[in-house]
């Protein structure tokens, strides 16, 4: 049953994540008043966590991109 949740659990958190950053990035550019590098970072990782963990569960394998392993 574990198996069958896997890829929907994945596809929710790393969208999440992806918005979440964006989000972040966003936000912090055009809505403060000040930066904080703190922030931009956060919001960075998060996008690229979240783009990675689309990238290597959803979007390779459909269009054939083999990893280096």
């Amino acid at each position: 049953m574990w198996k069958l949740l896997r890829k929907p659990f994945i596809l929710v958190v790393s969208t999440a994540m992806m918005v979440g950053g964006l989000y972040l990035l966003v936000a912090e550019l055009f809505l403060a008043h000040r930066i904080f590098a703190r922030i931009m970072i956060a919001g960075a990782t998060l996008t690229a966590m979240g783009g990675y963990l689309l990238w290597a569960d959803f979007i390779a394998p459909l269009v054939g991109a083999k990893g280096e392993g």
